[in-house]
């Protein structure tokens, strides 16, 4: 475990961070039992198991708690279930020993599956590989072998019309495959979801960024060692600059939350439409912008009926600056204290990542800081941060400074703040930038 603690000028926010470290904890279920998995609940409290999607969205605040282990195998044991015989969708959900939860796999015909999973478990682990500096996220052979089935195989499976994108069954029933992640769309099913986009689009960019430098070693057969970095950034760029001009209505002002078997759907569609901006597929600029006011209206007069789906919303808007949105959100899965341990776990990412706006690449020896406190937060500060093996402290000002101490770690860090610019610090040195700074030496 970690000993990541959060000290603020806002008692609220202290308190927030002290419930959900001590409730995400609670969650770990590694020795609960003899043959567990190291492993976390990860879905809903009346069900012992964990999810992939719940994982994925987990594993920020859980490597934060110090839960690199259970990221790692969990992770891995979603990727080892991906077989040809299940058409290179991993599997929906498993118990702590690992078996298969029965209640969501009727048989390698039918089982739940939803596409952005497929995606969305790669883009994760190679995020965990940024977070932790860790080389088996990258070599090891069955996570290796995912990564590419995912975008490769995968595709050329369910690809039915040759455009590099995936199809659903089109039926909405999600034993048979569905195109969203919003199980709340049965009734209107999409075949292509504007949330399986985004995670395809973000898988790519992953691996397109990790290929240039790292040898992705897989070991399904015909796969070999492949690090093609320009092939998956290419096939990145050409899903977004389709989206952006295809996808897109001037006069409604949004992107498409899908396509069915009649075109186009500009209805609102909860994750089919969050997903876009909080992955980048809506790049930035007007439209984006446009699309993000359609999304703060909607989530207003519709919002999502479960609680867990607004986890995602500080991801959101975080990302794009608008960070009186992502704190008036965040503060909702605060007073919620809602059981569900996506909320625990996603709010202790929110509190320190989210707010310091932090985006490591430990494998590459650097961080990137931008400060997200809201006018509510006079100054953070977030102890024992991990990244990769290097234990900071990093205090924010408001948006007016940030300080940061290496307490220690392997080497040098090289630490870029706002528009400060980039510095490197020692293990044991301390820094103190301003976003103007007179003198960056």
């Amino acid at each position: 475990m970690s000993d990541l603690t959060v000290r603020s000028d806002l008692g609220y926010l202290e308190d927030a961070f002290g419930w959900a470290r001590k409730r995400a904890l609670d969650w770990v279920r590694t020795d609960a039992e003899p043959g567990n998995l190291p492993s976390y609940w990860a879905g809903y409290p009346s069900r012992a198991m964990f999810y992939s999607r719940d994982v994925c969205h987990q594993a920020v605040g859980a490597h934060l708690l110090g839960l690199d282990a259970e990221n790692f195998a969990m992770m891995r044991h979603f990727a080892r279930s991906a077989t040809k015989a299940r058409r290179w969708y991993p599997l929906w959900a498993f118990h702590f020993d690992g078996a298969i939860a029965a209640l969501d796999h009727h048989s390698d015909e039918h089982f739940v599956r939803e596409i952005p999973a497929v995606f969305d478990l790669t883009y994760s682990a190679l995020g965990q590989y940024e977070w932790t500096g860790d080389r088996r996220w990258i070599e090891d052979p069955d996570l290796a072998a995912y990564y590419l089935h995912s975008v490769d195989d995968f595709v050329a499976e369910h690809d039915r019309d040759g455009d590099g994108v995936p199809e659903s069954s089109g039926t909405g029933d999600i034993f048979l495959g569905t195109a969203t992640y919003n199980e709340q769309d049965a009734e209107h099913p999409l075949l292509v979801a504007a949330d399986g986009l985004a995670t395809q689009y973000a898988a790519l960019r992953a691996l397109g960024k990790h290929a240039a430098t790292t040898e992705l070693v897989g070991t399904a057969p015909g796969l070999g060692a492949r690090k093609d970095s320009k092939r998956f950034l290419d096939r990145a760029e050409r899903i977004q600059a389709d989206f952006l001009t295809s996808w897109w209505d001037a006069d409604k002002a949004r992107f498409a939350r899908g396509r069915n078997k009649t075109g186009l759907d500009f209805g609102w569609g909860l994750e089919a439409t969050w997903f876009v901006p909080m992955l980048g597929l809506s790049g930035t600029g007007e439209r984006n912008e446009l699309f993000l006011d359609y999304l703060e209206t909607q989530l207003f007069e519709h919002p999502p009926a479960n609680i867990e789906a607004f986890s995602y919303l500080p991801q959101v808007f975080f990302r794009h600056s608008r960070d009186e949105s992502a704190w008036r959100w965040l503060r909702h899965l605060i007073d919620s204290r809602d059981d569900y341990p996506e909320i625990s776990f996603t709010v202790v990412q929110h509190l320190v990542a989210g707010l310091l706006g932090l985006e490591p690449d430990a494998a590459s020896a650097s961080l990137t800081i931008d400060s997200h406190l809201p006018t509510e937060i006079g100054w953070l500060e977030a102890d024992h941060v991990p990244v990769g093996t290097w234990d900071l402290r990093i205090t924010q000002q408001g948006r007016h400074s940030t300080e940061v101490t290496v307490h220690s770690g392997p080497g040098p860090l090289h630490v870029s703040i706002g528009s400060a610019g980039t510095w490197t610090l020692e293990p044991g040195e301390t820094a103190r930038f301003s976003p103007h700074p007179k003198d960056p030496s």
